[in-house]
């Protein structure tokens, strides 16, 4: 098993009170594995994701409970160090929105070979060889010219596929993706999500997809975690979902 979610309760403190925005999720993902989890919007879906990755704002959030076990380690217990050193290098997060996710006052050049530098120690001109090579392998055309633009120079579909990119950048050995293919149209959708699943299957990842768009979960999810209010309240294989749902919700 590469994850599993124990129990996990996160809040936030209010001008109101304590809000219980995640409130005892379990779930588990396997190498070469895609979970969908599936909900509207406030279910607490991208809350448990940057919980799982340890990019949560604290404050005003905060951890109340339960374990993140990836690769048996339960990530809660680690220093702050050493976490820095599992989320990019092991576990990698693909945003929604790309455009506010990139910066844009630096090219993709740059900000893609900077993982490089930082994390592998090489020089410009090597992290900028494999940047070339990234843009390459995520089917950006001409990469080699374009490899000097900035994220307002491509489009939406293009902006997605440098993010996937970045998040694939060190090979890590989970991917998640929160929304990945929202604000784009349904051709360029299924070319998203066609590229992830050829390069999860060339890498054996883990990949966890939040989403609320049943018709793409159904092609390429292994299994489903349906969240509500802040719960998992149905778990199972993707084609026992679709053929007998047993929640409500679901």
């Amino acid at each position: 098993m590469l994850l599993e979610v124990r129990d996990l309760q996160v809040e936030f403190t209010t001008r109101d009170g304590v809000a219980k925005a995640v409130n005892g999720v379990n779930y588990s993902v396997d190498a070469g594995q895609t979970l969908a989890v599936l909900g509207e919007s406030g279910s607490g879906k991208s809350v448990t994701a940057q919980a799982v990755m340890g990019i949560l704002d604290v404050p005003p959030g905060r951890i109340a409970g339960g374990e993140i076990l990836f690769k048996g380690r339960d990530l809660l217990k680690l220093k702050e160090e050493d976490r820095r050193k599992v989320r990019g290098a092991e576990m990698a997060m693909i945003f929604q929105d790309a455009l506010s996710s990139l910066n844009p006052v630096l090219t993709v050049g740059a900000q893609l070979s900077e993982m490089f530098e930082v994390h592998r120690g090489m020089s410009r001109k090597d992290g900028r060889a494999r940047a070339v090579e990234l843009m390459d392998r995520v089917k950006i055309p001409a990469a080699r010219e374009r490899v000097g633009d900035y994220p307002h120079q491509f489009s939406g579909g293009m902006r997605q596929r440098i993010m996937i990119a970045m998040a694939l950048a060190l090979e890590p050995s989970l991917i998640i993706a929160d929304e990945p293919t929202t604000a784009l149209d349904v051709t360029v959708q299924a070319q998203v999500m066609d590229l992830l699943a050829e390069l999860q299957r060339e890498l054996n990842m883990g990949l966890i997809l939040i989403t609320h768009d049943l018709g793409v979960v159904a092609d390429v999810a292994d299994k489903i975690a349906v969240m509500y209010a802040g719960r998992i309240v149905e778990a199972a294989p993707v084609h026992e979902i679709y053929a007998s749902p047993a929640h409500p919700y679901t």
